[in-house]
């Protein structure tokens, strides 16, 4: 097994999900953290990079990084088994799948790490990576910030696929432009 040593948004996505699908982990394995205590004999690593280099040269390796640095790399990925049984790859369609399910919960009620999401086509471990704005900046910065934001969330999107990540669904961009229009 290879494990993040440093804090990270990637471990904590890991462990949220297996907390989700196994009672066992969060009672008497590591828990659910951004940094955790991995088993005796576990080959840790900084960063994703540390850990998918060390993955691609153990023979027989185990571990977790982004999707993204998976498919450069060319890394194999495990199929995992969703809430409705399913298993499936990690893919461009199986991540969006997950957040498009996530979308009908609400702004308020989106998660940063989706741990076990609904949907026969959905992957079981997405997340969001996020923007925070303040409510109100200075005439002048609101109205930039507002133009970046709202290309980021419409025509932005375009860009998302080539740098690893998903583009959102539409009805979770819609949220977003929603709470971008509170900001001013």
């Amino acid at each position: 097994m290879i494990g993040r040593q440093d804090s990270s948004g990637t471990t904590f996505a890991f462990t949220s999900h297996l907390a989700a699908v196994s009672r066992r982990w969060t009672e008497e394995g590591p828990g659910v953290g951004k940094v955790v205590d991995w088993p005796h004999g576990a080959m840790l690593a900084r960063g994703n990079e540390g850990v998918a280099s060390r993955i691609k040269i153990s023979e027989g390796a185990i571990g977790y990084v982004e999707f993204g640095f998976a498919h450069r790399l060319g890394l194999p990925a495990a199929l995992l088994r969703n809430k409705e049984g399913q298993f499936v790859a990690p893919t461009p369609e199986s991540g969006t799948a997950a957040l498009a399910a996530s979308a009908g919960s609400g702004l308020d009620g989106l998660s940063a790490s989706l741990t076990n999401p609904a949907g026969s086509l959905a992957y079981p471990i997405v997340t969001y990576s996020w923007l925070l704005l303040y409510e109100h900046y200075p005439a002048d910065k609101a109205k930039a910030i507002n133009a970046f934001v709202e290309w980021g969330l419409g025509e932005g999107q375009a860009f998302a696929p080539d740098r690893g990540y998903l583009a959102l669904p539409r009805a979770v961009a819609d949220l977003a432009k929603s709470a971008l229009s509170r900001t001013n």
